[in-house]
């Protein structure tokens, strides 16, 4: 595996944590033993810890005293009178059973109310597992995940769960590995799902599988090789050996075959082979589709130039890159659309023997290519730009860095944080506008409430009045007003914002932010956290200006975090002003890695790793972005520490 091929791998984002809590949910509910166990004993259980990179070992089987899915709702009442009047440890145990039915009725508040009362220490091993499974349950569907790990990492249960019966060791480690994968430390979420995998029926290995793979696509390339020398378990090593395959030589697929028959041959048994998950398996037939030319339609005069020139330039690095790896590469046609009818350039590359392009990178002009062929193109096309619309002709693919698009995943990130209630800072304009109606109705189809909104004007400098509005301090310094009046003195007073938010998205540039995430600390909101798209950031280290956006979070392509990156450095060593253009050097990049990979996108079932972020194809065509998730810290832009574990 090349040095280069993994310095340009960026670091992913997490997102679809709440997919694999569901996942893991569902394994949960119906896991039973398969009748044919395979694991054997190779030494004695020491720690959980430990028993996680050894091979499988067996588990105790012993039949369970209760089982919940069983047992009929009206029990529980019964058995909460009895408590009353038995001893502490026949009590214990009816207060047990009665919460495990209520939490499977839905009742997390009766259930809660249950339990309340008892202590771990006091009750047997298997009871005190009962406890901590009821209660990060509990906390899980209040969204307050670390404190459900936080239950079942206590030692005493996790020694308790290498003695349980299997449909509870199952039941333990697929609620452990859902809660791992939405805190985002997807390599412990991994190791959980691996180990009980020989331990599950077909049916469940299938989702058992697809949650391993998921997570272990969160994880940076870095971090998977970094982790090969130490990793124990066969199956776990295996995983991500061939998870560092997929991510690995993004711009050159002979590389990649090659690398994954390797991984067959080496790992002739391993559960991840049948089938190869993320469109491994369909690379062999990209080869045989690539084209021998295309065409780079781009805006090379006018207005746009210095956007289309740097987007050639993040093309054409990437091209020669993959030349220097003796990859195959397409002969490539440069068409200025500065100027020039879009449509009748679309006509001259195919005459000129194109047989895919790239762009348009303008709006407007894609507008114009669509209008001429409403229903299909005469050869795929790539365009660097999204517009609205429901229904594209066939053969257009739609990639472009839309803010709509980190509207929507910063509102997936915070709800799977378990915040509810949100609070829009956005500037003035249709631009801010639009970003902010992408996060509202995101947020509100995920089961969260928008609690007010409002916008700045950076001209006239309102941020001070608009943000006391936003936070009702202005009504508090009122209140204030009304009663020195009534009272004829002037009495202590702080005033106090309002207290129905838990968080703040804002879309703002970074002279905007600047001024803003100060003013929030100075009218009382300083701890609510502050999520921000991409605008927020430069992309480049000013640590003494950033100082004042200082806690915000937000998401931004992995190029921009990737300075050791050899792609970049050329790039940035051969362009003076190329700190303006990082994003569109990115863009350009990861156009180049596409044309090569769209028909394994339309399976759905592979990913392109590129510098603008986790690549996938939606139903519409267009090109969908996971993006990594950041905070700024001492004025610097720092990975989010669990996309890192």
């Amino acid at each position: 595996m090349n040095q280069l091929a993994k310095t340009n791998n960026g670091i992913m984002m997490k997102t679809r944590f709440f997919a694999l809590a569901i996942i893991g949910a569902a394994l949960a509910a119906c896991s039973s033993a398969p009748s044919s166990p395979t694991a054997t004993q190779q030494e004695p259980l020491t720690s959980y810890d430990e028993i996680r990179q050894r091979p499988s070992t067996p588990i105790n089987r012993q039949a369970l005293e209760f089982n919940p899915a069983t047992a009929k709702s009206e029990d529980v009442e019964l058995w909460l009178q009895q408590a009353m009047s038995l001893d502490p440890e026949a009590a214990q145990e009816l207060q047990l059973r009665a919460a495990e039915v209520l939490l499977r009725d839905g009742e997390m508040g009766r259930a809660d109310d249950t339990v309340r009362d008892l202590v771990a220490p006091e009750l047997t091993p298997n009871q005190a597992l009962r406890l901590a499974l009821v209660r990060a349950r509990i906390h899980r569907a209040h969204a307050e995940f670390s404190e459900a790990l936080i239950q079942l990492s206590d030692p005493l249960v996790e020694q308790a769960m290498l003695e349980a019966p299997l449909r509870r060791q199952l039941q333990f480690s697929q609620l452990r590995a859902s809660l791992f994968a939405i805190e985002g430390d997807h390599l412990a979420a991994v190791r959980e799902w691996i180990f009980i995998d020989p331990l599950l029926t077909p049916s469940q290995q299938e989702q058992n599988r697809d949650a391993i793979w998921q997570s272990l696509m969160q994880i940076p390339t870095s971090v998977l090789l970094d982790k090969l020398d130490s990793a124990s378990n066969r199956d776990y090593l295996g995983w991500l050996e061939l998870a560092s395959v997929a991510k690995d030589n993004q711009g050159d697929i002979e590389a990649q075959i090659r690398q994954r028959d390797t991984w067959l041959a080496r790992w002739p048994n391993h559960p991840g082979r049948d089938p190869l998950p993320g469109g491994l398996d369909q690379l062999d037939s990209l080869i045989v589709d690539q084209p021998a030319k295309l065409a780079l339609i781009l805006p090379f005069t006018g207005r746009f130039a210095s956007y289309g020139k740097a987007i050639r330039d993040g093309f054409i690095a990437a091209y020669m890159q993959a030349q220097e790896n003796q990859a195959r590469t397409p002969e490539i046609i440069l068409y200025d659309s500065g100027s020039g009818d879009i449509n009748r350039l679309l006509d001259q590359a195919i005459s000129d023997g194109c047989e895919l392009a790239i762009g348009p990178l303008r709006k407007e002009k894609l507008d114009e290519l669509i209008s001429q062929h409403p229903k299909m193109m005469p050869i795929p096309t790539l365009a660097l730009n999204r517009i609205e619309g429901d229904q594209f002709p066939s053969g257009l693919y739609q990639f472009g860095l839309n803010p709509q698009d980190e509207a929507e995943q910063i509102a997936d990130i915070a709800r799977n944080k378990g915040l509810q209630r949100a609070m829009i800072i956005t500037p003035e304009g249709n631009w801010g506008s639009k970003v902010a109606q992408a996060f509202a109705q995101r947020w509100q189809q995920a089961g969260g409430y928008i609690s007010d909104s409002t916008n700045f004007n950076a001209k006239s400098n309102d941020y001070s009045k608009r943000i006391k509005q936003l936070l009702h301090i202005d009504q508090s310094e009122q209140r204030r007003r009304r009663l020195q009046q009534i009272i004829g003195m002037t009495p202590y007073f702080e005033p106090y914002r309002r207290s129905d938010a838990d968080m703040i998205f804002l879309v703002a540039r970074p002279n905007e932010g600047r001024a803003v995430k100060p003013l929030l600390a100075y009218h009382y909101a300083g701890d609510l956290p502050v999520y921000a798209t991409s605008h927020i950031y430069r992309g480049n280290t000013d640590r003494s200006r950033d100082q004042d956006i200082n806690g915000i979070h937000f998401v931004d392509i992995p190029w921009v975090f990737n300075s050791d990156s050899a792609i970049r450095q050329a790039i940035n060593a051969h362009f003076a002003r190329s700190d303006a253009f990082q994003r569109m050097y990115a863009l350009g990049i990861d156009s180049f890695r596409l044309h090569m990979r769209i028909n394994q996108l339309r399976t759905g079932s592979g990913q392109v790793f590129g510098e603008t972020g986790t690549l996938t194809l939606n139903a519409l065509g267009q090109i969908e972005r996971e993006l990594t998730l950041a905070e700024i810290r001492g004025g610097v832009a720092v990975i989010d520490a669990s996309s890192q574990e």
